[in-house]
């Protein structure tokens, strides 16, 4: 025992006791994101917890160094403030403006050698950057020595963000603080927490105490079947509730989190170089606050139930004061207001909406939209901050001051850059993370079916831009794209293991997307970092989708079918409509994952439908068949009843028996199946009747396949 506490103190005293001229394990592969640039030279260093720290420089007397410094000490290095001169410290910070001058905020060098570390930058947060370089090298390895390397690195963008619903279902404050770990060792920099939307009201406030306690509660998990058509039941607060966790007897369930709550995560966030940025929405999805403020509404019928009236002045009193309390609580610069989805069809029906709009001289609901958005952005500037939104804000005009966040693919960006604005881009084909990203017969219930990491992975955003919005903008627009964010709403994540599920890995490419070099992507390179990654974050109690036995996109979609259909007119006729060409139909290939992907998937309604080939010439015919999809949680069920036919003339058809699929009863997982049989017959065309009986929903098919 006496030995062990010797070696410990010697340890401290002078860990840099470990040089090693062979190869060493503690290479770059080991980082995410990926560094600028990384050289490595022989000779190891022992990084064991207890090593002695210095921080020197123009700042190393700020109040943000005395918070990095806890958290130096508190971190999973747990390092040691030195005991002497800095010289003697083994990790040695230089801290300063005079440090890497012309580099953007965040940059850092970290030099690695058998005598020590030495880390210089220009502000705490690339300090703090270069720590989680540390703190990943070191985890790669099965003992606590680094390789001897230089590294000099900076970020990308200035915003890499993810932001977390919590209304949907809410997740406990001890849940957002280890999702603010993670975000910092992948120096991710915004965390946007939805906190407000149709289901619930989550953070306390005092001008607003009724939100909690009449809004934060409810009769069921909110959205456990997305589709139940079950109405939102709100509850008071149960007695006892303890604030910043879930809550849930059977009867009651929900949570939110009070003004301390908030105040220790926002902490947590700083000390992490992470800003949080509070959303309020507005003026849509706002059942919770018209479930507690019913004079919210729009006068005369209420078409929509969660759109506020944007002509009635008791809104502004409400959401100015609630904004800002928010604005006090919050030192983000951005204050987001959400702006999406808001339907117009109150607007349209009201008195006080057809005054304000005729008083102020607009055009039309959307404009009157644009004049909520506008009044309340010349609020939050008066108060020294700024207006972000979803891309719908641009709807009517939008004020120079403010920020959008594109969600809607590609599009709204490019609009929000050709109008000078300043944007995030989180578009939803790329970074939604409540969308399933694995083969969905496996996958849990998900918005979506099928967004793998590969995809995540390869989107850039200027790259993406710069091609959709030829024309519109260009080169010397993009000082106005801040960066991106990763977007995971909360319809169908209970748990928080599935939410963590849901999250990773796909935000360790979101995060590498915002901080590497344009350009520097490999995916291989990046599955490899993200697969041991995903090994550490497992052993330390998070819940990634296990990559290691990633499905994939469908395997049938890169084989062409052997089919005598090549070449043949395939025709689709929906109910009484003319026939249309439909070449996708017999172009040889099975469809993939993604449901709504009309290059894969042939979407048809509720009609009668009749699909039919020209085959160009009598020929042999030994299999007839097709292939549908079965997804009735996205309202796609399979046909009720198909036939099939051949014909000589294309006049005169005969039946062909094909047996009929039979399913359980109330299935809800993904499924594809065909619907096909051997036959022995001779015919230039072929014919597919099917329907979907009374049901208001679709059908997805994919081929129809004859050889």
């Amino acid at each position: 025992m006496i030995k062990s506490l010797f070696l410990f103190a010697l340890l401290a005293a002078n860990p840099a006791v470990v040089s090693d001229p062979a190869d060493n394990p503690g290479t770059p592969d080991c980082i995410i994101p990926k560094v600028v640039s990384y050289s490595e030279s022989k000779g190891r260093l022992d990084l064991a917890n207890g090593a002695s720290y210095a921080i020197e420089g123009a700042l190393s007397t700020d109040a943000d160094v005395e918070v990095f410094g806890k958290y130096l000490e508190e971190s999973q290095l747990a390092l040691v403030k030195v005991n002497g001169p800095a010289r003697k410290a083994l990790v040695r910070f230089h801290i300063g403006p005079k440090e890497l001058k012309g580099k953007p905020a965040g940059a850092y060098s970290l030099s690695v050698d058998a005598k020590g570390i030495s880390v210089k930058a220009a502000d705490v947060a690339g300090a703090f950057y270069a720590v989680q370089s540390l703190i990943q090298m070191r985890n790669s390895q099965d003992g606590t020595a680094i390789a001897a390397c230089r590294i000099e690195d900076e970020p990308r963008y200035q915003y890499r963000g993810l932001m977390l619903d919590l209304v949907r279902h809410f997740e406990s404050k001890d849940f957002v603080l280890r999702q603010i770990d993670m975000m910092a060792l992948l120096k991710m920099n915004r965390l946007h927490l939805h906190l407000t939307d149709n289901e619930g009201w989550r953070i306390e406030l005092d001008s607003a105490p009724e939100m909690v306690a009449e809004g934060a509660f409810g009769s069921s998990r909110f959205f456990n079947i997305l589709r139940s058509n079950n109405p939102i039941g709100f509850c008071k607060a149960p007695e006892g509730y303890k604030t910043g966790t879930y809550y849930d007897d059977g009867a009651v369930c929900g949570g939110y989190y009070s003004k301390d709550d908030i105040r220790e995560i926002l902490d947590y966030a700083a000390a992490r170089q992470i800003v949080v940025v509070p959303e309020i929405e507005l003026p849509g999805h706002n059942k919770a606050l018209l479930h507690v403020h019913p004079e919210f509404f729009c006068d005369g019928p209420h078409k929509v139930g969660d759109v506020v009236c944007p002509a009635n002045e008791k809104v502004y009193d409400f959401f100015e004061k609630v904004i800002a309390e928010v604005i006090d609580m919050f030192p983000s610069e951005y204050i987001h207001v959400g702006g999406d989805e808001a339907s117009k069809e109150n607007w349209k029906l009201c008195s006080l909406c057809r005054k304000k709009i005729e008083s102020e001289g607009l055009k039309d609901v959307l404009e009157l939209q644009s004049y909520m958005i506008r009044r309340m952005d010349k609020y939050i500037t008066s108060k020294g901050r700024r207006l972000i939104g979803w891309d719908e804000i641009l709807e009517g005009g939008l004020s120079e001051n403010a920020t959008v966040m594109s969600w809607r693919g590609t599009g709204g960006g490019i609009d929000a850059l050709s109008m000078g604005h300043d944007i995030v881009m989180s578009p939803n084909t790329y970074y939604y993370l409540d969308y399933g990203q694995d083969a969905p017969y496996k996958e849990p219930l998900a918005m979506r079916p099928f967004l793998p990491l590969k995809t995540v992975y390869d989107y850039d955003p200027e790259k993406e831009i710069l091609e959709s919005g030829k024309g519109r903008c260009d080169a010397s627009s993009m000082h106005h794209l801040l960066g991106v964010q990763g977007n995971m709403w909360g319809e169908f994540v209970i748990t928080e293991e599935h939410y963590e599920y849901m999250i990773y890995p796909r935000t360790y490419a979101i995060a590498e997307t915002g901080w590497s070099p344009a350009g520097s992507k490999d995916y291989d390179d990046f599955r490899t970092r993200a697969l041991a990654f995903n090994a550490w974050a497992m052993n330390n109690g998070y819940h990634p989708f296990d990559l290691a036995g990633e499905v994939g996109e469908r395997a049938e979609t890169k084989i062409e079918l052997p089919r005598i259909t090549k070449g043949a007119k395939v025709t689709v006729k929906i109910g009484g409509n003319e026939p249309q060409e439909e070449p996708l139909l017999a172009d040889g290939f099975l469809a993939g994952w993604i449901y709504n992907d009309q290059g894969y998937w042939k979407r048809t309604p509720r009609e009668e439908i009749i699909v039919e080939a020209d085959l160009g010439e009598s020929k042999d015919i030994h299999y007839i068949g097709a292939e549908f999809m079965d997804y009735r949680s996205k309202s796609y069920y399979l046909p009720e009843d198909t036939e099939f036919f051949v014909s000589e003339d294309g006049k005169e058809y005969v039946p062909v028996h094909v047996p009929r699929l039979c399913l359980e009863r109330g299935r809800k997982s993904y499924g594809v199946f065909t619907v096909g049989s051997p036959v022995a017959v001779r015919a230039r065309y072929v014919r597919l009747r099917f329907n979907t009986g009374s049901r208001k929903v679709s059908t997805g098919i994919s081929e129809l396949i004859v050889n």
